[in-house]
């Protein structure tokens, strides 16, 4: 959907967005985030989403972002919402039914 097409950032580390992430999403530690080079991947003028494994990282990241003027919001448990695969979302923080179980892909491009 072109008018709903937002950036998404997974703050989660590097070897778990490896396991796999939600499709199209940048690797930014969370650590890294407020860097310059980081904040060059990120446009100031589109919807950034942003998770990590359950949410709490997630919304960190996201007040910083909105702090920073960006337009950002986080995805409400993480990956734990996203894919019900153990090997990605370790651990469930909400009922199974809670969970969509979205496709995800594997390695470290963002593809």
């Amino acid at each position: 959907d072109s008018s709903n097409d937002p950036v998404i950032v997974s703050v989660r580390g590097a070897a778990d967005y490896a396991k796999g992430h939600v499709p199209g999403a940048i690797n930014i530690a969370l650590a890294d985030l407020a860097k310059p080079d980081s904040l060059a991947k990120l446009p100031k003028d589109k919807k950034i989403v942003v998770y990590c494994y359950t949410g709490h990282t997630g919304s960190q990241a996201t007040a910083i972002l909105n702090l920073l003027g960006y337009d950002a919001t986080n995805l409400k448990w993480g990956m734990t919402s996203w894919t019900k695969d153990t090997n990605v979302a370790s651990g469930r923080y909400v009922e199974a039914n809670d969970c969509m179980n979205y496709a995800f892909v594997t390695g470290t491009s963002p593809n």
